[in-house]
């Protein structure tokens, strides 16, 4: 275990690195300062909402932003908030240091990210969302939260029962997890069908005013 801990920081460096270097390398993707500013300021958002919802475990912004995010500038700026702002948040949470378990919650972001790119082209008509579009959002938001749980809880027994984990320690890690698992996909599915509506439809606004 000291060895996954130890090794734990290492894994997001190379993983943050790795974001770099792929942004140097296509600098096609990238449209200068104005897109650096707005991967700033989504994780700032989600950081500072973080540590404000802090006692209420399992309900963050989190996961609706990075999905709007994707939906509105596409999956590589999804996945790099959600990378970054996940990151961010193993080590700066009151909750302490997620220790070896912080690669999967940053994998388990990206679900978010794909999401929300895929929902940009099912439902692309943003015109369309404040309606019964933001019920599928929020079945969306609901189905990638229960994968998320799914995910972490399962790297959770790996971890914790590694090298003898069994299906019986897997059930187990997965059941504990479930109280935990409904508030996360009730929270989820009630922003997806309020909040993500109206950030998919105001943030391109509040940017054509250069706000």
């Amino acid at each position: 275990m000291e060895g996954a801990v130890g090794i734990t920081p290492f894994l997001l460096r190379k993983g943050l690195d790795a974001y770099v270097i792929y942004w140097l390398d296509y600098p096609a993707s990238v449209k200068g300062a104005t897109d650096v500013a707005t991967v700033a300021a989504f994780v700032a958002v989600i950081v500072g909402s973080d540590f404000a919802l802090a006692p209420f475990p399992n309900v963050k912004l989190l996961d609706p932003v990075v999905f709007v995010v994707a939906y509105v500038f596409g999956f590589r700026m999804g996945a790099t908030v959600a990378v970054i702002s996940e990151t961010v948040w193993a080590f700066v949470s009151p909750w302490g240091f997620a220790g070896p378990v912080a690669p999967f919650l940053v994998a388990g972001e990206l679900i978010f990210a794909v999401a929300g790119w895929w929902a940009s082209k099912v439902w692309g008509d943003r015109s369309k969302l404040i309606s019964e579009n933001a019920v599928f959002l929020g079945a969306t938001m609901l189905m990638c939260a229960f994968a998320w749980d799914v995910e972490t809880n399962a790297a959770t027994a790996l971890i914790a029962f590694w090298p003898s984990i069994t299906l019986w320690n897997l059930a187990v890690t997965e059941a504990i997890g479930i109280p935990f698992a409904i508030v996360h996909e009730a929270a989820d599915f009630a922003l997806g069908i309020v909040f993500a509506p109206l950030a998919i439809l105001l943030i391109p606004r509040l940017r054509g005013r250069g706000l």
